[in-house]
């Protein structure tokens, strides 16, 4: 069992300091995330409309794995 101190005030300002200089940072990456997700999605869905489903169903998520795993390799 581990017992735990409660942090100094000190200790307190500067983790939510921290917090705050990286959350651009995260807040950036969350939305490039969101953009590459949306895209792939309108893309998943213009293929479908236009033509049948297929029995293998494939996901955005599954396509968006696909486009990163091919950036990869080809670097």
């Amino acid at each position: 069992m581990t017992i735990r101190r409660r942090w100094s005030e000190e200790e307190n300002d500067d983790f939510l300091r921290l917090i705050h200089i990286y959350q651009k940072d995260f807040q950036y990456i969350a939305n490039e995330m969101n953009k590459t997700y949306n895209q792939v999605r309108s893309h998943y869905y213009n293929i479908n409309s236009k033509t049948e489903r297929t029995k293998q169903n494939k996901s955005p998520v599954n396509e968006l794995h696909l486009i990163v795993f091919e950036k990869l390799k080809s670097e």
